[in-house]
């Protein structure tokens, strides 16, 4: 099976090769990454005794990254004398961890899954252990790693039922690749459940919760706050941040805010684009609107204009201390949406459209709290918004709602930390 899946994958790679090929030439976030994907070690452990035991943290982008932190900071506690190795697959992935997990040994990008390309990275990280976050299932990856008897755990999974509808068609070899992990630390019942259809074996899979309200519960780096205060004074409006848009969604908020201009209390606008790399089209969209923005990036202790363009990444966390009202992106768009914790956690009244199936127990939570409130189109929205801006007691209420939804759900890293030191006091 593994064998297989071995040989298809090449074939993908080599009738896709033109595709990834123009899209290395045209993308940015393409470049400077093909030699780790293809498993071209260099001095991928220089500086590094060959025989330290290492910890291996996977996160494949920036949510599952920056949910990884503080486990990040607790593992070398918890395994003393372990180094920390932290892949990822996007570029964006990898420069949060570059900045918030900078005590690793090393960070770099997961290799192709393929024997050999994986075998060079295994052979120079050596790993003690593997701790995987949230759908990262590889099977390549996860054979060759359990076939040298290093343990496998899956941290903060989830399954969503999207997922589950194409995992279950493919279940003869997802029975394997479940086979070869030895811990599913899932977030709810539900997605524990799906694995378990999925062929995972029972005894292997537990309910600890998300780490990602332990994450939120952490207070914002106070180093990061004074850097914004020198870059962005509180605008003397309110502010609506737009948070970790898709495409297709700008065009609405865009609309929207259009239609706010002549509100007494009409709002400033944030705009964060979920990738960075598309602020060009962003602003192009702008643009054609007629409307006046600065780019983050061009700060310097003032904003003038009615929009902010956010171009870099990392900011989001703290650019919510501004903020009287947050939509969450990807939720206007089939995308599944984004983490709506970090502006619970600064008691900002949340708006949200129907699609979150990534991040379903939380939108229910706070939309059952009364922290958040759903909107189906440009109309419901400016609705919403309208009445946000004119009765502050409510936003009030809302904001303090959402927050309360944090404590309530928090203690999975425990859980969490207390299931890998018991996995690894076991293994020999």
């Amino acid at each position: 099976m593994h064998a297989l899946y071995s040989i298809l994958l090449t074939l993908v790679i080599l009738l896709t090769l033109p595709y990834w090929t123009w899209r290395y030439l045209a993308t940015p976030k393409y470049r400077g990454t093909v030699r780790q994907r293809l498993g071209i070690v260099g001095q991928f452990c220089n500086g590094h005794a060959r025989n330290t035991p290492r910890v291996w943290l996977h996160a494949v982008s920036v949510g599952e990254t920056m949910a990884a932190r503080e486990l990040a900071n607790r593992l070398p506690l918890l395994l003393p004398g372990h180094e920390l190795v932290v892949t990822t697959v996007t570029k964006t992935g990898q420069e949060v961890a570059r900045q918030k997990i900078p005590h690793a040994a090393a960070h770099c990008y997961l290799p192709v899954d393929l024997p050999v390309c994986l075998n060079p990275v295994i052979e120079a990280i050596r790993p003690r252990l593997l701790v995987v976050m949230e759908t990262e299932l590889w099977p390549g990856l996860f054979r060759a790693i359990a076939r040298r008897g290093v343990p496998i755990v899956l941290v903060n999974g989830r399954i969503s039922p999207r997922s589950f509808a194409r995992y279950r068609r493919l279940r003869p070899l997802m029975r394997r690749v479940l086979a070869d992990g030895r811990l599913y630390l899932m977030q709810t019942e539900a997605d524990a459940q799906r694995l378990i259809a999925m062929g995972a074996s029972p005894h292997r899979v537990a309910v600890t919760g998300n780490i990602k309200y332990d994450q939120a519960l952490r207070p914002p780096d106070p180093e990061r706050q004074a850097q914004l205060d020198a870059r962005l004074p509180a605008p003397g409006a309110p502010v609506w941040i737009a948070a970790s848009t898709h495409p297709g969604e700008e065009e609405i908020l865009l609309e929207v805010f259009a239609r706010l201009a002549g509100h007494p209390s009409a709002p400033r606008l944030i705009l964060v684009p979920r990738h960075p790399e598309r602020t060009r089209e962003v602003a192009a969209l702008l643009r054609r609107r007629q409307l006046a923005f600065q780019l983050f990036s061009a700060t310097c202790g003032s904003w003038e204009s009615p929009v902010l363009l956010v171009d870099e990444i990392g900011w989001l966390a703290v650019l919510y201390r501004l903020a009287h009202l947050v939509f969450i992106g990807g939720t206007l768009v089939p995308h599944g949406g984004q983490n709506m914790l970090e502006a619970a956690a600064w008691g900002a009244p949340i708006l949200m459209g129907p699609a979150t199936f990534n991040f379903r127990e939380i939108a229910d939570q706070l939309l059952q709290a009364g922290g958040a409130a759903l909107v189906h189109d440009a109309d419901e929205l400016h609705a919403r918004i309208i009445t946000l801006l004119e009765t502050p007691e409510q936003r009030q209420r809302m904001g303090e709602a959402a927050r309360s939804v944090i404590p309530a759900n928090a203690g999975a890293l425990e859980r969490t930390l207390a299931a890998i030191e018991a996995l690894m006091a076991a293994t020999p």
